[in-house]
């Protein structure tokens, strides 16, 4: 199991990541207390300890540390104590690679702080900070492809068709307060994620069937957007924006739909073409 975790992980661009195993909760516990690991794979079912007790163990422990179960435990209880004592997600065995890869992905881009940056920022801000389309479209001309075409359409009504998405959100460079917060639909985040790695339309298309991407495309698309920080101007300071993080969201959230809600006037929504590669959907409002 420890090999098809292995092999999965590094067939979605993992390969960079530190990886090291563990035979049992016990030596788990050991690694983690000597390396300090940012995620931890575990299975449910172990030798001296089981999934569920290290879990507990790190949860005594406050350790900062993602966990998800790998497991062949499907009983509905057991998943949502395993959720109650901190696991981030169950995957029960068999799975597909693209079923770890998205119950993954969240953990390693981000996902979870994004939202928690979201609900921590105030709903209203008068100082809008919203990009103009021909300086966007100038933008991405310059550091993506001169044939990428912008254009303004009706402001998008939220719904389950604009998840999984992309967030994008840009922070003031001396506050470090988010000022504005981009969301790409999976057509856009796989149009300027596939660009950037030159990837041919059909990986593309298949990324767009199974609504996974991979680690690869958005790291690309994350240099896109923070090359795109150059379109965001502080109308007071006269500064540009910077990007201050990127993240797959698999799921709705709260805040998502009400920065969906706002209004014309504190939003921009945007249809990205280029040959090739179907129409995506940005929606950039102020935060």
């Amino acid at each position: 199991m420890q090999a098809i975790v292995r092999r999965g992980l590094e067939q979605f661009g993992y390969k960079q990541l530190e990886i090291k195993q563990a035979n049992n909760g016990v030596e788990a516990l050991e690694i983690i207390g000597n390396w300090q690991p940012e995620i931890v794979l575990t299975d449910w079912h172990m030798p001296q300890m089981s999934g569920i007790e290290l879990l507990i163990e790190v949860k005594k422990r406050e350790l900062p540390l993602k966990i998800g179960l790998v497991t062949t435990v499907n009983d509905d209880e057991r998943i949502e104590l395993a959720i109650e004592q901190g696991a981030s997600f169950v995957l029960s065995k068999p799975f597909e690679d693209e079923a770890l890869h998205k119950a993954l992905l969240p953990l390693i881009q981000g996902a979870f702080e994004t939202e928690e940056i979201l609900n921590a920022q105030p709903i209203h801000n008068s100082d809008l900070v919203l990009p103009k389309l021909s300086q966007l479209e100038k933008v991405l001309h310059r550091f993506l492809n001169p044939d990428i075409q912008l254009t303004a359409i009706p402001t998008q009504v939220f719904s389950n068709e604009k998840i999984p998405a992309l967030l994008a959100l840009f922070e003031d460079t001396e506050t470090q307060k988010v000022r504005a917060v981009a969301m790409l639909d999976i057509k856009a985040t796989c149009l300027l994620g596939g660009l950037k790695n030159e990837f041919p339309a059909s990986k593309v298309e298949r990324y767009l069937t199974n609504k996974v991407i991979s680690k690869q495309m958005l790291d690309g698309c994350e240099q896109v957007l923070a090359s795109s920080s150059f379109a965001f101007l502080d109308r007071k300071t006269r500064k540009n924006l910077r990007l201050k993080c990127v993240s797959f969201v698999p799921k709705t959230f709260a805040k998502l739909e009400i920065l969906f809600a706002k209004p014309a006037s504190e939003r921009v929504d945007i249809l990205c073409t280029i040959k090739g590669y179907q129409d995506g959907t940005i929606t950039i409002v102020s935060s």
